[in-house]
């Protein structure tokens, strides 16, 4: 009996996105999702942690269900609270009563799932598309996540290619490997005990990039790898909850700059970041307008690539992204937009079309402590410089950051009610921070540690 036109065409549809899945792992290193910080943090740490716990009890206890889904659903507390209070387990003690017990699973829930709908039931009789843990420890890091697309399998293959970036994973595994907080020991009763080894090949989980992509992939990258360095050793003396999240916003920061960076000339790149929040200013339309440009770039990287790559490309895939062309240029859109909020460059977080380009107070603090030395002091125009250099952020700190934002087309701004503004607002932003003071009208100094220097 033949196969019916809708069978034959989906089969066929099915093809064409294998291929067009295909072309974005080869030109980008990874497949683009719709993933948020604690996704790429997992794929991170597993590849550099290569273990991980099965954490089915803490699964099951931390997504509490009302109704079965399925005769004795172990989601469901009156199934679940007897099996934990078991001899042979021994989890739960005899004394705590089912009221507490449902109690103490809706901390749990609220503990583990502060990232909003990271966690979800992944074991029988349910399936979830990603199971991610805010890690306090990595005691909570599991392998149940689907929608990272390996992205922090390649970051890890791009920065074990130099020797800045070796130094990198050695001083992030020992971030890793330290990082505790109140919440792990709550949740540590529900903590199998057995580990298992993360085995995958991690060249074959990104599309086995040839040596060479990643060979340029980190030269194209290595000013923001010597920035993830010296952040991960600032880092060091850090409580360890406050060092792992922030050497995540790094590392988030270091794969937005790559998404951009490898498609255009590198000194074509740059992100203006509006800091006064005046809504109508001009500042905010030149920021959002250089979001905007980022954002539409990032979209047409595939066929930029396809472009610039004719030999490697089939007139199978170049039939294939006719068809799915739009798609792919939408979820690469999505991709960045998502991750671009969510790792705290983008402002606001909400719905909204009309972005901007601002880091979140956290994220900021994380830049500034990637360029900064310890027991350094230095100026304005110096940091500026490294921020310029590492991150590609121009800010309007330096004088000559009028022309550069002219040159790229970002205008009009004036220097003195526009940008003089926006020095005003970074400087008072990192004050806040705890990384930078007045000592005098005009002079305004970053250090680490200002308190110590005063």
């Amino acid at each position: 009996m033949n196969a019916s036109p809708n069978t034959r065409s989906g089969e066929v549809k099915q093809v064409d996105r294998q291929k067009v899945t295909h072309l974005q792992r080869m030109s980008l290193g990874y497949l683009p999702m719709r993933m948020k910080p604690v996704h790429f943090a997992t794929s991170f740490l597993l590849a550099l942690c290569r273990r991980y716990r099965r954490l089915e009890w803490l699964n099951k206890t931390a997504n509490p269900k009302a109704t079965e889904r399925a005769p004795e659903d172990e989601y469901v507390a009156e199934n679940l609270f007897p099996l934990l209070q078991d001899d042979s387990e021994e989890i739960l003690s005899s004394k705590l009563k089912m009221e507490e017990f449902k109690l103490l699973r809706q901390h749990l829930n609220a503990a583990f799932n502060n990232d909003g709908a990271a966690l979800g039931a992944a074991f029988t009789p349910y399936s979830t598309f990603g199971c991610d843990y805010s890690m306090p420890s990595m005691e909570f890091l599991s392998n149940q996540s689907k929608n990272h697309g390996n992205a922090g399998a390649f970051a890890w293959l791009v920065l074990d290619v130099s020797r800045p970036g070796k130094d990198f994973l050695s001083l992030a595994r020992k971030i890793a490997d330290n990082a505790t907080s109140p919440a792990a020991m709550f949740g540590r009763p529900l903590i199998d005990d057995s580990t298992e080894e993360y085995a995958q090949d991690l060249s074959d989980l990104c599309g086995s990039p040839p040596l060479g992509f990643l060979k340029s992939s980190s030269d194209l990258m290595r000013h923001q790898t010597e920035a993830l360095r010296k952040l991960a050793g600032n880092l060091q003396h850090h409580p360890t909850a406050f060092a792992l999240r922030h050497l995540v916003l790094g590392l988030g920061s270091w794969l937005l700059v790559y998404q951009i960076r490898r498609i255009v000339n590198c000194d074509q790149t740059i992100f203006f970041c509006d800091f006064t929040g005046e809504t109508r200013s001009r500042l905010r339309a030149q920021s959002a307008a250089c979001y905007s440009r980022q954002l539409g770039l990032f979209g047409r990287s595939l066929h930029l690539w396809m472009e610039s790559n004719p030999s490697g490309v089939s007139t199978e895939d170049y039939e294939a992204f006719s068809k799915l062309g739009v798609k792919a240029s939408k979820d690469l859109e999505d991709h960045f937009r998502d991750f671009s909020v969510r790792i705290g460059w983008v402002q606001p977080r909400t719905g909204t079309p009309f972005k901007y380009f601002r880091p979140q107070p956290d994220t900021m603090r994380v830049l500034l402590m990637s360029v900064l030395e310890p027991n350094e002091v230095c100026t304005m125009d110096e940091l500026a410089e490294r921020l310029r250099r590492h991150w590609n952020l121009v800010l309007g700190l330096l004088p000559k950051d009028h022309a550069t934002l002219l040159q790229h087309g970002y205008t009009p701004l004036d220097e003195d009610s526009d940008l003089q503004a926006n020095r005003e607002a970074f400087k008072q932003l990192a004050v806040h921070l705890g990384l930078a003071w007045e000592p005098s009208d005009g002079l305004v100094l970053f250090s680490l540690n200002p308190d110590h220097l005063l």
